[in-house]
């Protein structure tokens, strides 16, 4: 019976030994699976950019926004038939709202190189499988999410370090038009060509990591927007913060930086590379990284 037990004990203390290299390896897992998901993504919009001369725009209207049944959708969206989602995408009918009884088809189903494995901390109005739900029966039930949240440039209202002057608002890549002259009537913001980026395609981020977003809920039970969809044009931000620097639900609010690999998030360049961004990154820096044309001198993002 003693030496039993001891082995048992034995066997006990090698089982807690392993768990946490176990776990380790299943992150490492997750962690190379989400880059190969924004590897995915930065092919699919090179090769709109190749077909159209322009990268896609981060949101794109319906039509002027004095007309109250404009609609939005994101570059999430546009981009799906060079993502070898055609099907889904031809599903789609530009004519009517994206969470309208004729797209809930489409816009619902859940396109597995948008999420990443290692998201777990979940806004409440997302389910495990990644679905908004709870809403109430208000539109946009149902509707798949997105882990990856599309770059519109640094926070405005920061200065570049450079000039010391405020950035302005959409110097990224994936643009809206919020902040531009005549957004109201604007459908779509400037065009962004490789040319435009003078900071250099492999030193300036275009998407990054926001994982677990549902739907934005305020505390009356109102929805001010539906940003964890992959469909919808609110899949946007100017990053104002550095990684990780807020919790969730704040860091979904506000929309920055934000993932569950430990010590950082994933993010893709405009030349399709990937790189991992550590929670010690300057938030300065970071906003450096996501300027298309600001001059800043910053050492190249590593892999």
């Amino acid at each position: 019976m003693v030496e039993l037990l001891v082995v048992l004990a034995i066997i006990g203390v090698l089982v807690a030994l392993m768990l946490p290299a176990v776990q380790m390896a299943r992150e490492a897992s997750r962690r190379s699976t989400c880059q190969n998901n924004l590897r995915q993504v930065g092919v699919a919009t090179l090769n709109f950019e190749t077909a159209h001369g322009k990268f896609p725009p981060g949101k794109k209207w319906s039509g002027p926004r004095t007309d109250p049944n404009t609609f939005d959708y994101a570059w999430a969206c546009i981009i799906l038939n060079h993502l070898e989602e055609e099907a889904i995408y031809d599903k789609i009918d530009f004519n009517y709202k994206l969470v309208s009884p004729e797209n809930i088809p489409a816009t619902s189903q859940i396109i597995s190189t948008y999420l990443c494995p290692s998201a777990s901390t979940l806004e409440p109005h997302r389910s495990p499988g990644g679905f908004i739900q709870g809403l109430g029966g208000q539109p946009g039930e149902g509707l798949g999410c997105i882990d990856y949240l599309g770059i519109s440039g640094p926070d405005k209202k920061k200065p570049n370090p450079v000039t010391g002057v405020d950035y302005g608002p959409q110097r990224g890549i994936l643009l809206g038009t919020k902040g531009l002259e005549k957004e109201d009537i604007l459908i779509e913001p400037p065009s962004v060509t490789t040319a435009k980026i003078t900071d250099g395609l492999s030193n300036t981020l275009m998407v990054a990591e926001c994982t677990g977003r549902g739907a934005d809920v305020n505390s009356q039970g109102e929805i001010k927007g539906l940003t964890g969809a992959w469909a919808l044009g609110g899949n946007i931000t100017h990053i104002k913060k550095g990684v990780n620097d807020e919790e969730p639900p704040k860091v979904w609010e506000d929309e920055r930086v934000f993932s569950d690999h430990p010590g950082g998030a994933n993010s893709l360049a405009a030349d399709g590379s990937v790189h991992f961004l550590t929670d010690d990154m300057e938030p300065q820096v970071l906003r450096s990284y996501c300027s298309r044309n600001g001059e800043e001198i910053v050492e190249a993002l590593g892999k």
